[in-house]
C-alpha cells in the first residue's frame, strides 16, 4: 500500500516534569540510593505524525532526515504489518506466513530492520533491502529479535534466544551479556560504540545498563516493582531515551542524561500512554502515543529552542540546535565536548558527505570524506567548517565553555547559495603495497585549476572552496587526475573523470585510481625540455619487464649515440630520476651540432621513435 503522506502538526510546549523512578547511574558493584534528582528543565514541541485513513501507526523508528518506520494494522485490520514513511511515501510490508511483521530501525540509505514472527509463535530478524524482505538468524539462535542497525557497519544490534532457552544481546557477530543477569537485551550502539539496553538481575527485576567499547557495564537502576524497562537510545552526549511500564500500569518514557543522573518523563499532552522509542543527535525523541479514542499515533518531540544564540541545558551541558540546508553550509562549533571531537565524529553528527577546513598556516583547504581511513583532523573552537549534507539536518551540540580557542566560538550561520561553491575529489590509489610520500594532482580542464595533495595510506582527499560563495566546479567539468610518486615521478596515465549532478549534490567526486605504477602499454614520450641545450631527458612507460635502450640518429639516418637503460621493471619512467637522460654528446663523448635527432625507444616487443631539437 503506498499513500502520500499527510503530517498533521500539533504544538505543545510543556516543561519536563521529574521522574520518581528515576535512572541512576552506577558501577556495577554500586548501592542503590534512592535519593532524589534535580528535573530537568528542557521545553519539548511535540508534533503528530499521521497517514490518511490510519488509524493505528506504531512508530518506532527514524533516520537523520526524518524518515520513519514502525508497524500498522493490515487492510482487513487482522495483524500487524511493517511500514516505511521515506519522502513521505507510507508502504507497508508482511513477510510471509508470519503472524506479525514489525521494524525497530531505519538507515539513513532507507534499509530497516527488525523481526516477524512465524507460525510457530517464533520471532526472526528480518530487512529491508531494495524494496525486499529476508530473513535474519542471529547463528544457532532459536528466535532473534533486532532493534538496531549501523549506518556506519550495516551491523544489526538485538537479542536472541539460545537452544538452552537464555536470552543475550548481539551486535554484530558480539555476544552481549550483563555480568550474572538471567537475560540481556541489547538496543542501539552509537557512533563511539557505546551501546545501551537491559536486563533482568536475578530476582526478576529489570535494569538498564551502559556498555562501553572496552567492555565495561555500568548499570542503570529502576525498581523491582516494573513490568519492563527498557533503554532504546542515546546520543553522542549521552542523552538517553527509555520506555518503562509499572505493573498495572500504562506505559511511560523518559529523557535522562547519563552524566548527570537525571531523567524526566516524556508525556504527549492529553495521551493515555506515551512511547519513545528513538533520540536523535538533537535530542528529538521519536515514538507513539495512544489517545483516548483508541487510536495510536506516530509522534516527534523536539526541543522547543531553535535558535542557536541561546543555548538550553540537559542535565549539566550546554545545549545549541542547528539546522543546516540541503548542500553547503558552514559552521562553527560553538561549545567544547565532553571529549575530544575529530572530524569523523563531526561528520557523524552532521550526516556530512565531507567536511573541509582551511589550513591557514598553508593556506590551503584540506577535507575529510567518511571513506578515510582515520578520525582526520581534531575540531577546535573559533574555526569555521564547510559541511555537505545531502538533505536538510536538525542536530546539537552539546558540551560547555571552550577554553583554548584563539577567538569566540558560536555556531556560525548557514551558508546560503545555490552554487557549487566547494568541492572535493577524493578517493583510494591501488596496485603498490604501500604509497608513502605519493601524491595526487587535480585538474579541472575547464577552469584550469590544480590542486595537489598528499596521500594517506591509500587514501587522499583534494578540496577547492571560493569562500565569496561562487561556483568552482559544475556539472560537465572534466577532472583529470595524475599520481605523483615520492620522487616526483608520475605513476599514472592521466586519468579523466566527468562530473555528474551526484558528484554536486554530495559536493565530492570519489574515485579508485587502480593498477597505479603499471602502465597499459609501452609508450614512448616528448623529451624535455625540448629544444635544449645541452642536456635532455627521455620519458617512457613499460607495461612489462624488459631490456630497454635509447638510439639517437641524426637526420642522414646516422646513429649518434645509444643509451642502454638495461633491464627494466614494468612502470613510468618520467621524472628526471627515472627518463633516460642525454648530455648531447656523441658516442666519442663529442658534444653534437644543432639541429633535429631522432630517438628510438626498443624494448623486446615495442619500438617507437620521436624527434627532439637541440639549439645553441
Amino acid at each position: 500500500m503506498t499513500t502520500q503522506i499527510k503530517n498533521s502538526f500539533l504544538f505543545f510546549m510543556f516543561t519536563l516534569s521529574l521522574c520518581l523512578n528515576s535512572f541512576f547511574l552506577m558501577d556495577t558493584g554500586a548501592q542503590v540510593d534512592n535519593e532524589p534528582v534535580d528535573t530537568l528543565t528542557t521545553n519539548y514541541t511535540f508534533e503528530t505524525i499521521e497517514v490518511p485513513g490510519v488509524d493505528f501507526l506504531a512508530l518506532t523508528a527514524s533516520n537523520d532526515f526524518e524518515d520513519y518506520a514502525g508497524y500498522t494494522k493490515s487492510e482487513d485490520g487482522e495483524k500487524e504489518v511493517a511500514f516505511t514513511l521515506i519522502d513521505g511515501v507510507f508502504k507497508t510490508y508482511d513477510f510471509p506466513s508470519s503472524q506479525k511483521t514489525h521494524f525497530y530501525a531505519l538507515g539513513n540509505d532507507g534499509r530497516a530492520a527488525g523481526h516477524y514472527q512465524d507460525s510457530d509463535g517464533l520471532y526472526h530478524g528480518v530487512i529491508l533491502e531494495n524494496g525486499q524482505l529476508r530473513q535474519y538468524d542471529f547463528p544457532n539462535a532459536v528466535q532473534t529479535e533486532v532493534f538496531g542497525i549501523s549506518d556506519a557497519t550495516g551491523a544489526l544490534t538485538g537479542n536472541f534466544i539460545d537452544a538452552a532457552g537464555v536470552r543475550r544481546g548481539f551486535s554484530g557477530d558480539l555476544i552481549i551479556e550483563f555480568p550474572g543477569a538471567t537475560a540481556t537485551y541489547a538496543d542501539f550502539v552509537n557512533a563511539s560504540g557505546v551501546m545501551v539496553g537491559s536486563y533482568i538481575d536475578a530476582d526478576g527485576g529489570y535494569n538498564g545498563y551502559v556498555r562501553t567499547p572496552d567492555n565495561n557495564f555500568i548499570r542503570l537502576f529502576s525498581g523491582v516493582s516494573n513490568e519492563y524497562v527498557f533503554v532504546h537510545g542515546l546520543t553522542d552526549s549521552g542523552i538517553s531515551v527509555a520506555r518503562e511500564k509499572e505493573v498495572h500500569n500504562v506505559p511511560r518514557t523518559y529523557v535522562g542524561s547519563l552524566q548527570s543522573r537525571q531523567s524526566a518523563e516524556l508525556s504527549f499532552p492529553g495521551s493515555i500512554s506515551t512511547e519513545g522509542w528513538n533520540i536523535n543527535q538533537d535530542h528529538s525523541v521519536v515514538g507513539h502515543y495512544d489517545s483516548a479514542d483508541g487510536r495510536r499515533h506516530g509522534f516527534i518531540a523536539r526541543l522547543a529552542s531553535r535558535d542557536m544564540s541561546e543555548p538550553s541545558d540537559i542535565g549539566t551541558a550546554s545545549t545549541f540546535n542547528v539546522t543546516l540546508t540541503k548542500g553547503l553550509n558552514m559552521i562553527s562549533v560553538p561549545l567544547a565536548p565532553s571529549e575530544p571531537m575529530t572530524v569523523r565524529t563531526l561528520a557523524k553528527l552532521t550526516a556530512a558527505t565531507t567536511v573541509i577546513t582551511l589550513d591557514t598556516a598553508k593556506q590551503q583547504f584540506i577535507a575529510w570524506t567518511p571513506s578515510a581511513p582515520d578520525d582526520g583532523f581534531p575540531i577546535e573552537g573559533g574555526k569555521g567548517y564547510i559541511v555537505n549534507v545531502p538533505h536538510p539536518r536538525n542536530f546539537a551540540f552539546v558540551g560547555g565553555p571552550w577554553t583554548d580557542q584563539t577567538e569566540d566560538a558560536a555556531a556560525a550561520p548557514a551558508a546560503v547559495s545555490t552554487e557549487a561553491w566547494a568541492f572535493v575529489v577524493s578517493g583510494h590509489l591501488k596496485g603498490k603495497p604501500a604509497f608513502d610520500g605519493y601524491q595526487v594532482m587535480v585538474q579541472n580542464l575547464r577552469t584550469d585549476s590544480i590542486i595537489t595533495t598528499s596521500v594517506q595510506g591509500d587514501y587522499f582527499a583534494a578540496a577547492t572552496a571560493d569562500l565569496s560563495l561562487r561556483s568552482v566546479v559544475q556539472v560537465g567539468d572534466v577532472i583529470e587526475l595524475r599520481v605523483i610518486g615520492p620522487n616526483g615521478n608520475m605513476e599514472s596515465q592521466p586519468l579523466s573523470f566527468k562530473v555528474t549532478p551526484e558528484h554536486l549534490a554530495n559536493a565530492v567526486l570519489s574515485v579508485r585510481l587502480d593498477d597505479i605504477g603499471q602502465p597499459n602499454q609501452n609508450l614512448l614520450l616528448q623529451n624535455y625540455p625540448n629544444p635544449f641545450n645541452p642536456e635532455t631527458w627521455i620519458p617512457y612507460q613499460l607495461s612489462k619487464d624488459s631490456f630497454v635502450s635509447v638510439s639517437i640518429y641524426n637526420t642522414t639516418g646516422q646513429l649518434v649515440r645509444t643509451l642502454s637503460l638495461g633491464f627494466q621493471s614494468a612502470g613510468f619512467y618520467n621524472s628526471p630520476e627515472r627518463a633516460a637522460y642525454w648530455d648531447g654528446r656523441n658516442s666519442l663523448g663529442e658534444r653534437v651540432a644543432s639541429g633535429i635527432y631522432f630517438y628510438t625507444l626498443t624494448t623486446s616487443d615495442f619500438t617507437a621513435t620521436r624527434r627532439m631539437l637541440i639549439l645553441k
